[in-house]
């Protein structure tokens, strides 16, 4: 595979960027970096923050995930059965809802799934779709280095038993678990993981960690609640922009991902550069940037099937809004979804660099 030069990266970034985030007139005036300068200057860069508070203002983290089905009976079916998991709350969509793209009218049937006992409070949301409706990102067409919202990551305590348990109930997998090994600053990760897709064709990491000085493994059953996001883009810096000005995440790492075993369980051709890093901490998201010179962005739209949306909850809403209006983020929609224990949460919806819908709601 042919690496991306700059100047494609720069375009790819240029083209997305301004179609779903507003970019402030000052900003957008600025003069082109070139040709250097011949006096000396201070230079400003992202750096990497040292407290969670420089990482993190909001204290933000996700804690639920929307996947959009059809069929709402197998997708509870295999959260449950399959995955072990346990229904926390099924109804309809109370007034006034949400206005969130494609979010439809109230009385919209929904579920929520989570896992007593779990040392994580992540949950999931499923949304009752018409029959017929079409996929976010459809297969086979669709792929992984496509930007977007692409998946949505848990844990298993053995990656080889939970791969048998998904395979056995007919659950469709990219490959059989791979070993890929990261070494970062101050982190090493030694994780096996593989992808299966859920009933809507929702894409799932399960990884686990397998070297031998390894936690104990304290959760309740065999899989943990999907937690984790991972955004795809051709160019990583719009979408760290939008993270920063929407919610004031900061990246904390980078790593560079030129495996063949990684690449396999994700269905990427085997030589497949990409480069990958979190934003914040405690938050949970990962933005993936593919070495790829072009690409298919699937926005997000609760109207269709699969990963539709994440929501993120906040300390501070309404100071998350006023950094929005300020940045000239858009608000998508306004209201939230039923989320454990509060039917009607306060919020709003806010779409990313890359056409993710992020709801945002009030801790």
């Amino acid at each position: 595979m042919a690496d991306i030069g700059r100047r494609n990266m720069l375009k790819a970034g240029a083209a997305l960027a301004p179609a779903l985030m507003a970019i402030p007139e000052a900003e957008a005036a600025q003069p082109a970096p070139f040709p250097a300068p011949d006096k000396v200057q201070v230079q400003q860069g992202m750096g990497i923050p040292a407290t969670p508070e420089e990482a993190n203002p909001l204290a933000a983290k996700i804690v639920t995930q929307t996947v959009v089905s059809t069929d709402l009976a197998a997708s509870k079916k295999f959260y449950t059965d399959v995955m072990g998991f346990k229904i926390a709350e099924e109804g309809a969509v109370p007034n006034p809802g949400s206005t969130a793209p494609g979010a439809g009218k109230a009385g919209r049937r929904y579920v929520l799934i989570n896992q007593p006992g779990s040392q994580r409070s992540a949950t999931i949301r499923i949304l009752e779709a018409p029959p017929g409706t079409p996929a976010i990102r459809p297969r086979p067409e669709a792929k992984t280095w496509d930007p977007g919202l692409l998946i949505m990551e848990g844990g298993t305590k053995d990656p080889v038993e939970s791969w048998h348990v998904l395979t056995s109930a007919g659950t469709k997998s990219i490959s059989t678990p791979r070993y890929y090994p990261f070494r970062g600053i101050g982190t090493d990760v030694d994780p096996m993981s593989y992808a299966p897709f859920g009933p809507s064709g929702e894409q799932m990491f399960l990884t686990a960690s397998i070297v031998s000085k390894r936690p104990e493994w304290k959760e309740p059953g065999l899989h943990t609640i999907p937690g984790s996001v991972s955004v795809v883009g051709l160019d990583q810096r719009p979408i760290d922009e939008f993270y920063l000005k929407a919610l004031g995440l900061r990246r904390t790492n980078q790593f560079v991902a030129q495996d063949r075993n990684c690449n396999d369980l994700i269905g990427a051709p085997p030589d497949t550069i990409f480069l990958w890093g979190n934003v914040g901490r405690g938050v949970n998201i990962e933005v993936w940037e593919f070495k790829m010179p072009s690409g298919t962005l699937y926005p997000c739209s609760l109207d269709k099937t699969g990963l539709a949306m994440f929501t993120m909850q906040v300390n501070d809403l309404e100071k998350c809004r006023a950094m929005c209006k300020a940045a000239g983020i858009k608000i998508a929609g306004e209201g939230a979804f039923p989320i454990v224990g509060n039917k009607a949460p306060k919020g709003f919806t806010l779409r990313g660099a890359v056409g993710e819908l992020v709801e945002v709601v009030q801790a």
